[in-house]
C-alpha cells in the first residue's frame, strides 16, 4: 500500500479532497485472482463500472483481462483502451433497443435478462449467439441495494420462468451460447455464491450451443480491518469440481471491486473540529457529493489519521461539508483530530469516483495515479 508519507506529499501538491489509486495494488490482485483459477479453463473480465479510470483499464488490458460493461457508454470507453469485442461482455439493466442494437452491431457478448427482449433478438439478429442472464433467486450481498438475485430484484430471468424460457428459445431458434448469473455485491456466504453456480451448472444440459458459463462475481471485500477476506480457494475448488462434467465450456468471473477497490484512498482535510455536549464531529472537506457508499449502503470505511497516527485516540462523527445529514463515520475512534490535519478513508478504489456528482455545486475531486514511484494527475 502506498506510504503515509508519500499520501501527504501528494495531499500538499495536489490539494484535497483527492483520490489516490495504487496501480501496484491493481495488478497484484489481478494476479492473484488469476492464480487462484490454475486448472480452470477461464478468463477475468473486470466489472468496468467499479472504476473506469482510463490508467487502470489500460493496466488490466497490458494484463490480459476482459471487461464487463452494463451500459454502451462503457463499452465505447473501453474500446479506446484496445479491448476487443470478443473480450467485452454486455450486461445491460433495461436497456433500449437503441442500445441493444449498437451493441449487437459492434458484436460483443450481450447478455439478456428478461424474457420481453428474446422476441426482439430473434426479430432484428436471427441467428446470432446471445447469453442470457438469469436470477436464481438467492439472497446474497452486503446489503438489500447489492443483493441482486433473489426473487424480487429486478435483475436476470427468474428461475420460475425457466420452462418459458426454453419454450421460446425453441420456438425462437435463439443461439444461446452463455448463461450467465451474479449473486450480488460483497457477498459474505460461500453457500451463496456455490449456489449460483450449481444453478447455472444444473441447466447445461437444456442449451446446446452453450460456450461459457458467466458465474459473476461478488468476492467479498475487508472493509474493516479485523474482517477475514474470502475464502477463494474453497469457492474455486467447488467451480473445478462441478465444471469437470462440462470440459468444453469456459468459465467467466466479473469482479469489480474485488480488484480495485483496496487501491484507493480519498484523502480529505479536517475543516472543523465541534465539540457538543453529546459528541465530537470532524468536519471535513468532501461529502456524500464525493464518496456516496456510506450514505447510501451504510458501507464502513476505515478511517486513518496520516497527519497525527499516534496521537491520543477520541470518539468522533466524520462529517461532510454538504448541506444535508452526511456522515462517513459515527462514534468512530481515531488519534485526536486537529484542524488542517489529513485523513485517509480507505477502500475507495471502487464505487467512489464514478458515483461522485456536483451537489451543492462543489467541484468534483482530482484522481492521483501512483505506480511505484511515478505519480500522475488526472
Amino acid at each position: 500500500m502506498i506510504d503515509r508519507k508519500l499520501l501527504l506529499q501528494i495531499a500538499q501538491i495536489y490539494g484535497t479532497p483527492s483520490y489516490v489509486y495504487d496501480l501496484e495494488d491493481v495488478r497484484q490482485r489481478y494476479l492473484d485472482l488469476k492464480d487462484q483459477l490454475k486448472g480452470l479453463n477461464a478468463t477475468i473480465h473486470y466489472a468496468v463500472k467499479a472504476n473506469p479510470h482510463p490508467k487502470i483499464l489500460h493496466t488490466l488490458h497490458e494484463l490480459g483481462a476482459g471487461v464487463d460493461c452494463v451500459s454502451f457508454q462503457e463499452v465505447a470507453h473501453t474500446l479506446k483502451f484496445g479491448f476487443l469485442p470478443s473480450e467485452i461482455l454486455y450486461t445491460p439493466s433495461c436497456p433500449s433497443e437503441e442500445e441493444l442494437t449498437k451493441a449487437m452491431e459492434l458484436g460483443v457478448h450481450v447478455h439478456i435478462g428478461a424474457l420481453e427482449y428474446l422476441p426482439w433478438i430473434a426479430k432484428n439478429y436471427p441467428g446470432r449467439p446471445v447469453g442470457l442472464r438469469l436470477n436464481p433467486g438467492v439472497y446474497g450481498g452486503a446489503t438489500p441495494k447489492t443483493a441482486t438475485a433473489h426473487k424480487n430484484s429486478k435483475f436476470g430471468i427468474p428461475a420460475e420462468q425457466i420452462d418459458r424460457l426454453l419454450e421460446m428459445v425453441k420456438k425462437l431458434s435463439l443461439q444461446i451460447t452463455g448463461l450467465h448469473v451474479h449473486i450480488g455485491s460483497d457477498v459474505e456466504s460461500l453457500n451463496d455464491l456455490t449456489a449460483g453456480v450449481d444453478f447455472l451448472t444444473g441447466l447445461v444440459p437444456y442449451f446446446p450451443d452453450l460456450q461459457y458459463l458467466d458465474f459473476g462475481s461478488g468476492f467479498k471485500v475487508p472493509y474493516k480491518p479485523e474482517e477475514p477476506a474470502m475464502d477463494l480457494t474453497a469457492y474455486m475448488d467447488h467451480v473445478a469440481q462441478r465444471m469437470k462434467n462440462f470440459p468444453h465450456l469456459q468459465v467467466k468471473f466479473e469482479p469489480g471491486k474485488y480488484l480495485v477497490a483496496r487501491s484507493g484512498i480519498l484523502l480529505m482535510r479536517v475543516n472543523v473540529v465541534k465539540r457538543t455536549p453529546y459528541k465530537n464531529f470532524a468536519g471535513v472537506n468532501t461529502g456524500f457529493n464525493h464518496m456516496l457508499r456510506p450514505m447510501y449502503y451504510g458501507a464502513y470505511h476505515h478511517i486513518v489519521n496520516l497527519s497525527a497516527p499516534n496521537a491520543k485516540p477520541e470518539k468522533y462523527d466524520v462529517v461532510g461539508n454538504l448541506c444535508e445529514e452526511d456522515t462517513f463515520a459515527r462514534n468512530r475512534e481515531l488519534p485526536r483530530l486537529e484542524p488542517g490535519h489529513i485523513l485517509a478513508l480507505q477502500n475507495a478504489g471502487a464505487y467512489g469516483f464514478v458515483m461522485a456528482s456536483h451537489y451543492n455545486l462543489r467541484p468534483l475531486p482530482q484522481e492521483i495515479i501512483v505506480d511505484g514511484t511515478r505519480i500522475y494527475e488526472s
